[in-house]
């Protein structure tokens, strides 16, 4: 099966689209389960080995808060 010009687009910008999403330190529920769908839609583009037999569960309801600064 031959890979379309799109459809290599498409990878890169996903790719580009979890990088971005990796630098939130502290994601709210939304962001993280996008981060999730994200990250699903590139293993199976890539037919990554890894993903296989590996369920990646969803949707994220709490996520770690940001630590509150010191009070001085």
């Amino acid at each position: 099966m031959t890979t379309t010009k799109e459809e290599l687009s498409e990878r890169a910008q996903l790719v580009r689209i979890h990088e971005a999403n990796c630098k939130i330190e502290y994601p709210s529920p939304d962001e993280a389960n996008f981060r999730l769908a994200v990250m699903k839609k590139i293993g199976l583009a890539f037919g990554l080995k890894e993903l296989r037999g590996t369920l990646i569960t969803g949707p994220i309801d709490k996520t770690q808060q940001r630590p509150a600064m010191p009070k001085r």
